[in-house]
């Protein structure tokens, strides 16, 4: 597919070591920063430029107590997060709610996570030091529930979205470079097949989303892009990103996604060269 003129317009300057996770809820955006330890919430400026206001809207920065390494909305519109080893609830201010812990390998913690219809809840781990073959997945069916090992052997599991029937989990594997599919049945995962291995595409696959139509889109870390995916895995197109480092995306209504970026491990040169690295940024797809 032909290359378009598509471009991602900065909204929000959160200056995010590394942006990730965003979470759609009602008007706003929340991702996290967990780095810094950082909640970061963005209320909307989207309706009031539509009335011809300038608007980006407003962000707000919460400290957080500890690292919240991912984020994701349940059924019912809590915001969920992964902590290194258990999920927990977080208030509007940013209070945690912890729930049991989970059985992890030394050096190991959580990474990125999603939810399903049920209220179940989905993360990977992963070796802090990035060794291959030691990431897992683990499924807990609610947030009062220690997680479970479900899934073994990645590299690092990152974007993580169930299919809309619920029947296929899709994780993106950054180290190996692949985006997997597992069969789901109830609360374990069946073997997984491989859906694409992002050849010839610049940077590492990390966030990922799908789209109401059931196509993927993929983060490129170290691409400055994200990329659509077909069901099948085959390449549609890339739209650039004025940051060497994109760590995630979300939608925000059926034609508009919301991409996180990082500051993280860019040099003083880079980080001039590229200001809106740490930034929140928005591309309004064309309709179908």
């Amino acid at each position: 597919m032909a290359e378009n003129s598509i471009v991602a317009r900065l909204v929000c300057d959160a200056g995010a070591a590394i942006g990730e996770s965003p979470a759609w809820q009602g008007d706003s955006a929340w991702w996290t920063d967990p780095v810094s330890r950082r909640l970061l919430h963005w209320i909307d400026g989207h309706t009031a430029r539509q009335t011809g206001a300038d608007s980006n809207g407003h962000l707000e920065s919460i400290a957080m107590p500890s690292s919240v390494w991912s984020l994701a909305s349940l059924p019912d519109g809590t915001l969920a997060g992964a902590l290194d080893d258990r999920f927990c609830s977080l208030s509007p201010s940013g209070e945690i709610a912890a729930g049991p812990a989970a059985t992890i390998d030394a050096g190991c913690r959580f990474n990125d996570m999603t939810t399903d219809a049920n209220g179940g809840l989905w993360v990977g781990m992963m070796h802090r030091g990035i060794l291959a073959t030691r990431g897992a997945i683990f499924y807990a069916p609610s947030l009062n529930e220690a997680p479970k090992r479900v899934a073994s052997g990645l590299g690092v599991p990152n974007g993580m979205k169930l299919s809309a029937d619920g029947r296929t989990l899709f994780v993106v594997d950054t180290l190996e470079r692949t985006l997997l599919a597992y069969p789901v049945d109830g609360g374990t995962l069946g073997e997984p097949v491989i859906v694409s291995d992002f050849l010839g595409l610049a940077g590492k696959p990390d966030g990922m989303t799908l789209a109401p139509d059931g196509t993927f889109w993929v983060a490129m870390w170290g691409g400055s892009s994200v990329v659509q995916l077909a069901r099948d895995g085959a390449y549609l197109q890339r739209i650039d990103v004025p940051a060497p480092h994109i760590s995630s995306v979300c939608f925000a209504g059926p034609n508009r996604l919301l991409v996180t970026t990082s500051r993280m491990r860019l040099s003083p040169q880079a980080l001039l060269d590229h200001p809106g690295s740490g930034a929140l940024f928005e591309i309004l797809l064309e309709c179908p």
